[in-house]
C-alpha cells in the first residue's frame, strides 16, 4: 500500500515544486516525508524584504535559520535582499552578521542580488563563490571595495549595477576585462558618471555580449549607443534611452542581426508632444530614426518596450508609428509587446492584435471605462495569453492604478478572447481562467489574489 511515507523522493520534489509562498512551509508540517521533499525548494530563494524589515527581530530572517541549520545551506542558489532592517538610521548590525555568515555557508550560490545601498559588508563573502553566475548590486561603492570586486567572482554571466558611483564607472572597462569570457549580460541602471568613452573601453573587451541594456545614464543617450554596437555584433537584446533628436545616427550602421528585444525609454530637453510617434514631434523623429537604423540589419524583434516619463497626462501612441514601424517591420515576429506610462487606443490595440500574428503577451493601459470595446480589439488575436495592465508598474501616481477591471467585464474578456489565460489588473489582482471540473471546456468564471509589485526585475528586462 502507498503511503505518504514511501512515495518517492523525487516524485514528492516534483509535486511540490508548483507550490510557493506560505504553501511550503504549511506541507513541510504535514510529515517527515513531506519536510525532507520541501527543504530543498523552500531554501532555494532566500529573500528578504521590506515586511520582514520591519518585523525584525521579532520575526527570525532565512539567514538566521541557515545559520541554525547550516546543513540546508546546500539548498541555497538565490538570494534577494530588498530591505534590511535600521537601528537608530543605522542598518542593523546584528542583521549583517547574519546574513554574512549564511552567505559562508551557501556554497552553491548561483545569484545574489541587494538593491539597497548596503553591500561593502557582503564583497568579502561573494568573493568566494565558485558558482556565482548573476549579480545585481547597488554600486555606491569606493575604490578599494570595487578593486576587491573585480578581482573576486570571475565568472559573472549577468552583471547588474544599480546607481553606480564614478568610483565604480572608473573601474568597469577593468572589471568587463576581468570577465570577459563569461559576461552575457551588462546592464547599468541610473547610473550619472557614465559617459561614452568608459563605456567604449568596457565594450571593446566584450564581443560576445548578448545583452546590452543602459538606462537612465544622462551622458549615455540612443546616439551613444549605437555608435558602440560594433564591438558587440551578437547582442540580441538591447536597452537604452534616447535623448537629443538633433543627433545624428551613426553611419553605417552596425549589424543587429541577432536582435530580438529592445526597449527604448523615451527622454526628452523639452516638454514632450501629446503625441509620441506622430507627425514631426522629437519623439517621432527619434522613434523613426532607431527602427530604420535597425531595419539595416533586418533584426527579427520577438519582444519590445516602450516606456516614457512618468506624468499626470500621459502621451498618446500614434497609430502611425505603430503601423509604420513597429507592425511593418516586425508583425510576423512579435510575441511581447509593452507600452508603459503611454495610452494606446482602441484601433493602434485594434492593430497589434490583428497583425501580430504570434502576440502572447501585452502590456498597456487597460482603459477603466469602454470595456466593450477594448475586449473587441482584444478579440482580433487568437494567440494572446497574457494580458499586464501597465498601470500596475506605476509606482508615482497610484490613484491612476486603481481597479478598473469588474467581475463580469473579466468573465466578457476571457469568454471573447478564446487564447487569453491570464490578466493582470492595475491594482496588481492576478484573474486566471479555470477549468470547471464538471464542464467538458473552461468556464468564464475566473479567481482573482493580490500580487506584491516585484524589484527583482527592471522594466526593461526581457519577459519570461
Amino acid at each position: 500500500m502507498v503511503t505518504v511515507d514511501n512515495v518517492n523522493l523525487d516524485v514528492l520534489e516534483l509535486i511540490f515544486s508548483h507550490l510557493a509562498g506560505n504553501d511550503l512551509p504549511s506541507v513541510a508540517l504535514v510529515s517527515r516525508a513531506f519536510f525532507a521533499a520541501v527543504i530543498p525548494r523552500l531554501y532555494s530563494v532566500l529573500l528578504f524584504c521590506l515586511s520582514q524589515a520591519k518585523r525584525y527581530p521579532g520575526v527570525m530572517s532565512p539567514f538566521a535559520a541557515i545559520a541554525v541549520h547550516p546543513e540546508f545551506a546546500i539548498h541555497v542558489r538565490h538570494v534577494d535582499i530588498r530591505a534590511l532592517p535600521s537601528v537608530k538610521d543605522q542598518f542593523n548590525p546584528k542583521f549583517l552578521i547574519e546574513c554574512t555568515r549564511a552567505l559562508a555557508l551557501c556554497h552553491n550560490l548561483t545569484s545574489f542580488q541587494c538593491s539597497v545601498n548596503a553591500f561593502p559588508p557582503f564583497i568579502s563573502v561573494l568573493q568566494k563563490k565558485d558558482c556565482l553566475r548573476d549579480l545585481r548590486i547597488n554600486a555606491n561603492l569606493t575604490t578599494e571595495q570595487c578593486s576587491k570586486m573585480v578581482g573576486g567572482a570571475a565568472q559573472i554571466r549577468h552583471l547588474t549595477l544599480d546607481f553606480a558611483c564614478w568610483n565604480v564607472m572608473d573601474l568597469l572597462p577593468r572589471w568587463a576585462g576581468a570577465i570577459q569570457s563569461s559576461l552575457t549580460t551588462l546592464t547599468i541602471f541610473m547610473a550619472n558618471e557614465l559617459n561614452e568613452t568608459v563605456l567604449e573601453s568596457a565594450l571593446e573587451q566584450l564581443p560576445n555580449l548578448l545583452g546590452l541594456h543602459v538606462i537612465g545614464c544622462t551622458k549615455v543617450d540612443h546616439v551613444s549607443i549605437l555608435s558602440l554596437v560594433h564591438h558587440t555584433p551578437n547582442l540580441t537584446a538591447l536597452s537604452m534611452a534616447t535623448g537629443d533628436s538633433s543627433r545624428a545616427l551613426p553611419t553605417p550602421a552596425a549589424s543587429l542581426a541577432n536582435l530580438v528585444h529592445l526597449a527604448l525609454d523615451m527622454r526628452f530637453q523639452n516638454q514632450a508632444p501629446a503625441f509620441l510617434g506622430g507627425g514631426t514631434s522629437a519623439a517621432s523623429v527619434v522613434l523613426t530614426s532607431i527602427f530604420t537604423h535597425i531595419a539595416a540589419s533586418s533584426p527579427s524583434l520577438t519582444s519590445f518596450i516602450l516606456k516614457y516619463p512618468d506624468r499626470q497626462t500621459p502621451p498618446t501612441i500614434a497609430p502611425t508609428f505603430v503601423q509604420q514601424q513597429l507592425i511593418g517591420a516586425h508583425g510576423r515576429t512579435l510575441k511581447t509587446i509593452a507600452l508603459i506610462d503611454c495610452y494606446a487606443e482602441m484601433d493602434v490595440i485594434s492593430a497589434i492584435c490583428g497583425s501580430c500574428v504570434g502576440l502572447e503577451r501585452l502590456e498597456v493601459m487597460i482603459p477603466a471605462r469602454d470595456s466593450k470595446l477594448f475586449t473587441a480589439a482584444l478579440s482580433n488575436s487568437s494567440t494572446l495569453r497574457l494580458l499586464v495592465d501597465s498601470n500596475a508598474l506605476n509606482t508615482q501616481h497610484p490613484r491612476r492604478s486603481g481597479p478598473n477591471l469588474t467581475h463580469d467585464s473579466l468573465k466578457q474578456m476571457f469568454a471573447t478572447v478564446a487564447s487569453l489565460t491570464k490578466v493582470v489588473g492595475g491594482d496588481r489582482r492576478v484573474w486566471t481562467r479555470r477549468r470547471d471540473v464538471h464542464a467538458s471546456d473552461f468556464t468564464v468564471g475566473v479567481e482573482h489574489k493580490p500580487t506584491v509589485h516585484s524589484a527583482a526585475i527592471h522594466w526593461f528586462m526581457p519577459r519570461e
